[in-house]
């Protein structure tokens, strides 16, 4: 599951409204794009559906559950940002390996988990690179990778393709939609 309802959400910076309440329904398997100019609050929105922000008033379901006070790691969710976040010193197989044996994911699991992400994303000949050696697209897909394998109930993107080229972020964005598709998960 992955339905994820926000009523009546806003969130204040001191007198400074950036998020006015906001009643917002994205349903199971939904495929939702955030548009607007820089600092419209695209990421401070997503931010706080994925807890790293307190909202000012309303609250957040997530699967039918309230979350607005449930810490981020026990929201189910994933978050890719921007910024790759990608050990450099690790190799691609243990940068994805990372978030799960954090949780305690047995290891027979966390390789099943690895095969199905890196031939998802088609990085089954880098899982032995580091990221140094990859390009800006592979990069990416390797977040996305740490991601895909938590399993979440959604993903939620903040601006994944600002650090790509033009020509890569074309491509960049067919991968997402297919990976959308093969994953039937919420993606924001």
């Amino acid at each position: 599951m992955g339905q994820i309802k926000l009523n009546q959400v806003s969130k204040s910076f001191g007198d400074v409204e950036v998020i006015p309440p906001l009643d917002l329904t994205i349903e199971d398997g939904e495929f939702t794009v955030f548009v607007g100019p820089s600092g419209c609050g695209k990421s401070t929105l997503l931010r706080l559906i994925a807890g790293l922000e307190d909202i000012t008033s309303g609250h957040i379901d997530i699967d039918g559950t309230d979350a607005t006070h449930v810490p981020p790691a026990k929201r189910g969710l994933a978050m890719v940002f921007q910024s790759y976040a990608l050990y450099p010193h690790m190799s691609v197989r243990k940068n994805i390996a990372f978030p799960m044996k954090m949780a305690g994911v047995p290891a027979e699991e966390q390789q099943r988990r690895i095969e199905a992400a890196a031939k998802a994303l088609n990085l089954t000949d880098y899982l032995d690179r580091r990221p140094g050696q990859l390009s800006g697209g592979q990069r990416q897909r390797v977040a996305i990778g740490r991601a895909i394998v938590r399993e979440p109930s959604a993903f939620l993107f903040d601006e994944p393709l600002s650090n790509l080229d033009a020509a890569l972020r074309v491509g960049m964005r067919l991968e997402i939609s297919e990976l959308h598709k093969r994953l039937a998960t919420t993606m924001i």
